[in-house]
């Protein structure tokens, strides 16, 4: 996946090409948190197989949708990212 860049709210996790034992992970990759998290936040994820063959898991982070008890003029609470990653 030449050319990508991670941005705040994505992931990208690959396929462990040589496990060095049987513990070992399966997958690994890295994270960007996204701008306005804190420790403890829940944050959702999903993921897209990427890659030759599905070699890597691309995907993203938001906040979970928060139900809005307002009126219904009332602009939403902040989501993040949304799940429609460029990817």
């Amino acid at each position: 996946m030449s050319g990508y860049q991670q941005k705040p709210g994505d992931i990208a996790v690959f396929k462990e090409k040589e496990k060095r034992n049987d513990r070992a992970p399966d997958w690994r990759g890295s994270l960007i948190v996204p701008e306005g998290a804190k420790p403890g936040d829940k944050l959702e994820v999903a993921f897209w197989a990427k890659g030759d063959k599905g070699t890597m898991l691309a995907g993203s982070v938001k906040f979970p949708m928060q139900r809005n008890a307002g009126p219904a003029n009332e602009a939403p609470a902040h989501r993040g990212p949304d799940f429609d990653s460029p990817f």
